[in-house]
C-alpha cells in the first residue's frame, strides 16, 4: 500500500475505540434489601429496610448473536441474558436480611435502536440512557429474584447502518457492512452471522470461523472478561458494487466501484476523474502508466486507518474514503505515477501527488488548494528524508507528524515547481522515468539503475531542471544534520563541475567524470575533473597553435575525451601527442618561412619543402600518426640544407677548376699543334739552307724559323728540302 492521504487523524474502529467503548460497564444492581423477618419479629417494633449496596451478588451470563441483514441495512442483535442472584441472605442477631434484584444493567452500543426485552414470553421494561461512547440499558425482571434464583431475559435491538459520510461508524449495505461486536455481562459467548456472498475480515479479539448454509459464522465462547472483548467485522460483497467504466481520449481507462446506496460518491468521483485526469497527464508530461484499468473503490473511512485514500501498488487499485474530498481523489490518481517506481522517498511521491492534484483542480475550475503553513521548527516536524509510513494513525502524536509530513512535502515540491516551471519539471520527471544519469554527456544518455532517491532527485532538479534553490531547500526541509557534510562536499564538487562545463564549451564532459559525480563519489569525481581540466588546457593550446598556423586541429582528441568511460589516460596521451605534433609543425613552418642564405637555397635545390609542409599540415589535421615525423622531416631538410649547399658549392668550384685546367691544357695543346703545322718559306730558305748546308734555326719568333708545309696533310716532320736542280 502506498500513497495514503491524511484525513485528520481518524483512527481505525479496531484500535481507536474510546475508553467508553472499550469498557463494558459492569452490571449494576437495581434492587434493595428485602423485608426483615425474625422468629420473634412480631414481638419487636417495625424496622426500616436495610439498603444493600450493589456488589458482585448478581451474576450475568450472556449469549449474544449478531446477524447482518443487508436488505434492511441493519445488524440484528439478540442477547440471551441469565441473571442469577448469588448474594446470600444475611443473619444478624436473629434478624435475616434477604437481598433481591429487580433488574440488571448492561452497556450496549450507542447506535442501538428498537430495543426490546422479553422474559417468560412477556415483554418487560427496557430503557436506554446515552452515555459517553455507549448507552446504558436497564432491564426489569418479571419478578424480583432472591438468593440462588435466576431470571432469563431475551434482549433484542438493531444496529442501523449509518448513511455514507455520517458520524456513525456502522455501515450496512448491499455491498459492504461494518460494525463492532461486543460481549456482555460477567461471562458469555458471541456469535456473528455474515450472509452468503460476503467476504468477512475481523480484527480485535479472536474468533473461530465456520460456514453454515453459505453464511460465515464467527464464534467466541467462554469469554471470561467481556469488558475487554470486541471484534471489528468488515464484510465486503464486491459483486454488489456498482461498476462504471470511463474511457478517456488519452487512453486512460478507469473503473469506478461504489456502494449502490451512494450515488453522490460515484457521480463526484466519475466527474472529477473525467475532467481532471487529462489535466494530470498533461501537467506531469509522462505517458499514462497503467496498462489496463485503474479501479477506484469506495471504502468506509475508518478502514483506511486514518487516511482519506490509498493507492495499492502493483494492483492498479485506488481506495478512496466515502468522505468526498476533491484533492484526495486526484491525489490518489496521481499515485499512478508517483508510487515508488519513479522516486524512492515517501515525501517526494506525496509532495508531487498533492502539487499536481492541486494544479489539476485549478484547471477544472475548483482550485485554490494549497498546503497549510508549516515550518521545520514545528513541534511535530520531521526531516522529510526520515518521514516513513506509520502503518496507521493511532494517536495524536502520529496524526500531527503525518499532517506535517504531507504539508511540508507539498510545500517543498510546490516551491520547486514554481521556481523551475512546468516544462523544466517535466524534463526532471522524464529523466527520472527513463533512469537517465543526471549529468549528461555526448551521444546516447547513459542510464542508472533503480528509482531516483532524494540524491538523484536533487541532481536532476539542478541539471535537468536548472534549479538554483534546490540545495537550499533540501538543507532546510529534507536532510538530517548527518547529510549536511556530504552536501558541502557536493557543493564544492559542483563548483569544479561548473568550471569544467564552462571550460569544455562544446566538448561535453566524459562519463569517466560524470559517473562518480552521479554516484556522489566526490573525491573520485574531483580527481577526474582535475584531469579533464588539464586535457582541456592542452586542447586550448593546440587550438591556439593550430589557429596561428591556419590549420584545423584533428577531431580525434574530442572523440577520445568525450568517449572516456573508465579513465582519461587515452585522451591525455592523445592530447600530449597532438600538442607535440602541432609544435613540430610550427617549427617546420617557421623554418620554411625563415630568410635563407645562398648556401641553404643551394642545398634545397631539387627538394620540395613547400609541398612537404603542406603534406605535414594535412597529416596533422587528419590526426595521422606520422604528422610529427613529416614536420620533423621538413625541419631536418631545411636545417641540413646549409651543409648540403656548402658541399654542392665546393663540388661546383672543384668541378669548375677541373674544367678550367682541362681547358687550359687543351688550349696549350692546340697552340702547340698550331705551331707544328705552320709552312716553311720557299727559295729563301733553300738559299739559306744551301748557304749553310742545312736548315736555319733562328731565335724564337724569328720569321725565319721553320713553318709547316702548307701542302702537308698531316702533322709530321717537315718534308725533305726540295731544290730545283736547274
Amino acid at each position: 500500500m502506498t500513497g495514503g492521504r491524511g484525513s485528520g487523524g481518524r483512527g481505525s474502529a479496531a484500535t481507536n475505540r474510546t475508553e467508553g467503548q472499550r469498557r463494558h460497564a459492569r452490571p449494576l444492581i437495581l434492587s434493595i434489601a428485602a423485608a426483615i423477618l425474625a422468629l420473634a419479629g412480631i414481638l419487636l417494633p417495625a424496622r426500616a429496610p436495610v439498603v444493600a449496596a450493589a456488589g458482585d451478588g448478581l451474576t450475568l451470563s450472556t449469549s449474544a448473536t449478531y446477524t447482518i441483514v443487508p436488505s434492511k441495512h441493519v445488524v440484528r442483535v439478540v442477547i440471551d441474558l441469565a441473571a442469577r442472584n448469588d448474594k446470600p441472605n444475611l443473619t444478624t442477631g436473629g434478624t435475616i436480611t434477604r437481598y433481591f434484584y429487580e433488574g440488571a444493567r448492561l452497556a450496549i452500543q450507542a447506535e442501538a435502536k428498537n430495543v426490546r426485552a422479553i422474559s417468560g414470553g412477556q415483554r418487560v421494561t427496557a430503557s436506554l440512557k446515552p452515555d459517553d461512547g455507549f448507552a446504558v440499558l436497564d432491564v426489569r425482571f418479571r419478578a424480583s429474584i432472591f438468593f440462588r434464583q435466576t431470571a432469563t431475559t431475551r434482549i433484542t435491538y438493531d444496529l442501523p447502518g449509518g448513511a455514507p459520510r455520517s458520524a456513525s461508524a456502522i455501515r450496512v449495505g448491499t455491498a459492504f457492512a461494518t460494525f463492532v461486536a461486543w460481549a456482555f455481562g460477567d461471562s458469555g459467548s458471541v456469535r456473528i452471522v455474515v450472509p452468503a456472498g460476503f467476504e468477512a475480515e475481523t480484527s480485535g479479539s479472536e474468533v473461530t470461523r465456520a460456514t453454515s448454509a453459505g453464511a460465515t459464522v464467527l464464534t467466541a465462547i467462554a469469554i471470561a472478561d467481556p469488558a475487554d472483548w470486541y471484534v471489528v467485522v468488515n464484510a465486503d460483497r464486491e459483486s454488489a458494487l456498482t461498476r462504471e467504466r470511463i474511457d478517456l481520449a488519452g487512453g486512460e481507462h478507469v473503473v469506478i466501484r461504489g456502494w449502490p446506496e451512494d450515488e453522490d460518491w460515484r457521480s463526484r468521483v466519475r466527474d472529477l476523474l473525467t475532467t481532471g485526469l487529462p489535466d494530470l497527464v498533461e501537467l506531469i508530461g509522462l505517458d499514462w502508466p497503467v496498462a489496463g484499468d485503474l479501479t477506484v473503490f469506495e471504502v468506509h473511512t475508518p478502514l483506511l486507518e486514518g487516511y482519506a485514500g490509498v493507492f495499492i501498488l502493483n494492483e492498479d487499485r485506488i481506495e478512496i474514503s466515502e468522505d468526498l474530498d476533491d484533492l484526495t481523489i486526484l491525489h490518489e490518481a496521481s499515485h499512478a505515477w508517483f508510487n515508488g517506481g519513479l522516486f524512492l522517498g515517501r515525501w517526494i511521491n506525496e509532495g508531487f501527488a498533492d502539487a499536481f492534484a492541486a494544479r489539476a483542480l485549478d484547471g477544472v475550475g475548483i482550485g485554490g488548494w494549497e498546503p497549510k503553513s508549516v515550518d521545520p521548527t514545528d513541534a511535530a516536524a520531521v526531516r522529510l528524508m526520515t518521514w516513513e509510513h506509520p502503518g496507521r494513525i493511532v494517536d495524536d502524536e502520529t496524526d500531527a507528524r503525518e499532517q506535517y509530513g504531507y504539508e511540508a512535502s507539498w510545500t517543498v515540491i510546490r516551491s520547486l515547481l514554481a521556481e523551475i516551471g512546468d516544462a523544466s519539471m517535466r524534463d526532471v520527471l522524464a529523466a527520472a522515468e527513463h533512469h537517465w544519469i543526471p549529468y549528461v554527456g555526448a551521444g546516447t544518455v547513459e542510464t542508472v539503475a533503480g528509482p531516483a532517491d532524494w540524491r538523484r532527485f536533487l541532481d536532476l532538479l539542478q541539471e535537468a531542471g536548472g534549479s538554483t534553490t534546490a540545495d537550499e531547500v533540501f538543507r532546510r526541509w529534507v536532510v538530517t544534520d548527518a547529510e549536511v557534510d556530504i552536501l558541502d562536499k557536493r557543493a564544492a564538487a559542483r563548483e569544479l563541475w561548473a568550471a569544467l562545463v564552462k571550460a569544455g564549451g562544446a566538448w561535453t564532459a566524459p562519463y569517466a567524470v560524470r559517473d562518480p559525480l552521479s554516484r556522489w563519489d566526490f573525491a573520485g569525481a574531483t580527481i577526474r575533473m582535475e584531469e579533464a581540466t588539464a586535457i582541456l588546457a592542452q586542447r586550448d593550446e593546440i587550438a591556439r597553435l593550430a589557429s596561428a598556423l591556419g590549420v584545423e586541429p584533428p577531431t580525434a582528441l574530442r572523440t577520445a575525451y568525450q568517449a572516456a568511460t573508465r579513465s582519461l589516460d587515452e585522451a591525455r596521451t592523445l592530447a600530449t601527442t597532438e600538442l607535440a605534433d602541432v609544435q613540430a609543425l610550427g617549427a617546420a613552418v617557421a623554418a620554411r618561412d625563415a630568410p635563407r642564405d645562398p648556401l641553404v637555397n643551394l642545398g634545397l635545390i631539387g627538394t620540395t619543402p613547400d609541398a612537404d609542409v603542406a603534406a605535414a599540415r594535412s597529416a596533422f589535421s587528419a590526426g595521422a600518426p606520422d604528422a610529427a615525423a613529416r614536420a620533423s622531416a621538413v625541419l631536418a631538410l631545411i636545417d641540413g640544407a646549409t651543409e648540403i649547399g656548402r658541399g654542392r658549392l665546393i663540388a661546383a668550384v672543384a668541378g669548375l677548376l677541373v674544367v678550367l685546367v682541362i681547358l687550359v691544357v687543351t688550349l696549350v695543346a692546340i697552340r702547340r699543334r698550331s705551331r707544328a703545322r705552320r709552312p716553311v718559306a720557299g727559295p729563301p730558305y733553300a738559299t739559306l739552307a744551301d748557304q749553310s748546308g742545312g736548315p736555319f734555326d733562328g731565335p724564337p719568333g724569328d720569321p725565319r724559323g721553320t713553318v709547316p708545309d702548307p701542302t702537308a696533310d698531316s702533322i709530321g716532320p717537315p718534308p725533305a728540302d726540295r731544290s730545283d736542280a736547274s
